[in-house]
């Protein structure tokens, strides 16, 4: 009676999760998911819900006109700025999404009222100056915590052009510690541009390098001069968005499939900096086995935003994806899609991160969308910051329930396997890294399963080789001690 008791208990406990993991799932118009390479080939598993969408950040709710959000920024007491380039405006909400200013013109250096055109990008320092990319008039406007102006940057020109001949068309700007500003130009393929606080310019950072292909690469060495030419002319890819994490380090976006590193996190000196550990590359979708290449949207990144513990997500405006990694370049999951629906975004332009909360705008349809971390999302973070601030035991215990909601997910088994080989238990390491097919590296054997069974070998080694050679000394001594008593038996 008791059996059947405690059977129809788990049965009700099963039919509820099984209820609410389908309403929750029903929810939201897209598939999420992770990756995984168990097979031996890269293949998407499919994952419970990270994040849902809870609002809508339109016309209807804030009041004004959205039309075109081309980028936004949070300030330090959590005020949103969205620059608008259709309607010329720059829009500041308060925590709570509640509209607090419109600024459609300001006051100018020279006292008259000056206005925006087009702009498409924003930056607010932590001492509340607003850096503004005025695409069309060509500048970078830089207003107080009051928006009054102080500043307007223009005619910039890189060493290596002509005054005459450069367009300066900034479309993303930023700043640093030091005042020094960082800008994305429109059709400037040599870099970020680098000007210090007076606007003048200093260098160019994070120069992408050309990629040829290898097949164009040899018909050129065989072709005559003028038949190289005629050839297009490969040059670097242009960056395409930019955000400074708490270090100081940039990341940076390529929207470009002819790059096999569109994420890059630049140091000061420019040199990417990006750890890439994870199972798969770094660059969006992975286009499956059975997929046409004709109809496969390679994902083309147009945001990223650096989060907490070194986690950073990445906006695909091509599949309506964001992508979120951890500091290792671990791929955590994929969520979003293309479409019209809550949740859903037509061409998204900008990402932003606020707490746990996703915002997503979309320039297309005019709004921005707010997503919720679910208990799964929040579960991952959980884990992975307790790895990274050193609480083992809590990480492995929070990944385990992570398991209990994906078994598919190999990173949670990869992380456990991780803290085992921290604690020298090197059979358990093993075991959760199989599970986790984190092979690690080859060469160094300095991490995931190589490294955990060189290290178990070398303890099975040390136990007992001592016995096994002072047992081979042993035979070898007794066989010889056996032969000389065998001769004097004989004589």
């Amino acid at each position: 009676m008791k059996q059947t008791k405690k059977l129809f208990s788990c049965l009700c406990v099963l039919l509820l999760v099984v209820v609410v993991s389908a309403q929750v799932s029903a929810t939201v118009p897209y598939d999420c998911y992770t990756y995984s390479t168990s097979t031996g080939s890269v293949t998407a598993e499919y994952s419970p819900v990270p994040y849902t969408p809870e609002r809508y950040l339109d016309r209807s709710n804030l009041g004004v006109p959205l039309l075109q959000p081309k980028d936004m920024c949070f300030d330090k007491d959590g005020n949103l700025y969205i620059v608008d380039a259709a309607t010329n405006c720059i829009l500041v909400l308060d925590s709570d999404y509640k509209l607090v200013k419109k600024l459609d013109s300001f006051d100018g250096a020279d006292g008259l009222i000056d206005f925006f055109a087009a702009p498409e990008g924003i930056f607010v320092t932590k001492s509340g100056d607003i850096y503004v990319a005025d695409t069309n008039q060509k500048r970078i406007v830089i207003l107080d915590s009051e928006f009054k102006c102080k500043k307007i940057i223009q005619d910039v020109v890189p060493i290596n052009a002509q005054a005459d001949e450069y367009v300066f068309l900034p479309i993303k700007v930023g700043a640093d510690a030091s005042g020094n500003i960082y800008v994305i130009s429109r059709n400037e393929n040599s870099g970020i541009l680098q000007l210090d606080p007076d606007g003048k310019f200093i260098s160019f950072v994070g120069s992408n390098k050309v990629t040829v292909n290898p097949i164009i690469k040899i018909w050129k060495k065989l072709m005559s001069k003028e038949q190289r030419d005629k050839l297009e002319q490969f040059v670097p890819i242009e960056y395409t968005n930019m955000a400074f994490d708490s270090d100081g380090f940039i990341y940076a976006v390529s929207k470009s499939i002819d790059t096999s590193t569109p994420i890059k996190r630049l140091n000061l000196a420019g040199k990417d900096v990006l750890i890439r550990n994870g199972y798969v590359d770094i660059v969006g979708d992975i286009m499956p086995e059975d997929a046409d290449e004709t109809e496969f949207k390679t994902s083309l990144f147009t945001d990223i935003v650096p989060g907490d513990n070194g986690l950073y997500y990445a906006l695909d405006s091509a599949r309506g994806r964001v992508f979120v990694y951890n500091s290792e370049g671990f791929l955590f999951y994929v969520f979003g899609s293309l479409g019209s629906q809550l949740g859903t975004f037509m061409a998204p332009t900008a990402i932003e991160t606020r707490n746990s909360d996703i915002l997503v705008a979309d320039e297309a349809n005019g709004r921005i969308t707010v997503f919720k971390r679910t208990a799964y999302g929040n579960l991952i973070d959980i884990a992975d910051s307790y790895y990274n601030t050193g609480e083992y035991e809590k990480s492995v215990k929070t990944w385990q329930e992570v398991i209990n909601l994906n078994s598919n997910f190999e990173l949670a088994y990869a992380q456990i396997g991780k803290v085992f080989l921290r604690q020298n238990q090197y059979q358990e390491a093993m075991e959760y890294f199989e599970l986790g097919n984190y092979r690690g590296d080859k060469v160094t054997l300095t991490s995931g399963y190589n490294k955990a069974f060189s290290e178990y070998r070398r303890v099975v080694a040390s136990k007992f080789l001592g016995p096994f050679v002072i047992a081979v000394v042993v035979i070898i001594a007794a066989y010889y001690l056996y032969r000389r008593l065998s001769k004097r038996r004989k004589h």
